[in-house]
């Protein structure tokens, strides 16, 4: 199991992922991406044991980018794409195919402006302005309702993501090093810095 987050702002959603493969207790590999684009205005996080988030993820990329090619281009709308990865995970539970997985879908709706959809790991949906799932879950939630506001900015809700890997560096007991971080906004997808233990380095201690 792994770490994924988000936060949404008034213009903006922030995601980011661990890049850490694991199963139980044991790590199977670093560096792996568990964010993949589903279009030029969503993105999909996945957290779940061994290398399904990335069967996941690539299964619902594959099946987005098909819609594209059959509607001359056009995107399914990110609530439509959550309901879709949503109905797969629930699908996947009743098939009793041991396909354990949860996700975060963040993207940009022209008509509805920034887009947080959370999908448990039985297929429920729900729109959220911030969410985590996988092992950090105990560690943030508290630092995601003192620190959020709805009209936080980009640069706050960093700072926010930073806090919470920081807590996840300090408590969880497997060594999550790495989180990639995406910002998704109205002129599209940007990758930011990651956030790891050399860039909680150079941030001052009372600010975490």
């Amino acid at each position: 199991m792994n770490t994924i987050l988000a936060i949404k702002g008034k213009d903006f959603v922030l995601i980011s992922a661990d890049t850490v493969v694991g199963k139980g207790l044991l790590v199977l590999g670093q560096g792996t991406s568990k964010i993949e684009r589903l279009g030029d205005f969503a993105v999909i996080a996945v957290a779940g044991n061994g290398g399904d988030p990335q069967r996941f993820m690539s299964f619902i990329a594959s099946h987005m980018a098909l819609h594209r090619v059959q509607h001359n281009g056009q995107s399914l709308s990110v609530r439509s794409m959550a309901h879709f990865a949503g109905k797969q995970i629930y699908s996947s539970v009743n098939a009793k195919l041991n396909f354990k997985v949860s996700a975060l879908i963040a993207g940009w709706d022209p008509q509805a402006g920034p887009q947080l959809h959370q999908i448990d790991e039985f297929g429920g949906l729900v729109s959220v302005p911030y969410s985590g799932q996988g092992l950090g879950l105990p560690v943030f939630n508290s630092i995601f309702q003192k620190d959020y506001s709805p009209d936080i900015d980009e640069p706050t809700a960093y700072h926010v993501l930073k806090k919470c890997v920081a807590a996840v560096h300090e408590r969880v007991v497997l060594n999550m090093r790495n989180f990639e971080v995406f910002v998704v906004k109205a002129n599209g997808i940007t990758e930011l810095e990651a956030i790891n233990a050399d860039s909680l380095k150079t941030a001052s201690p009372s600010s975490l």
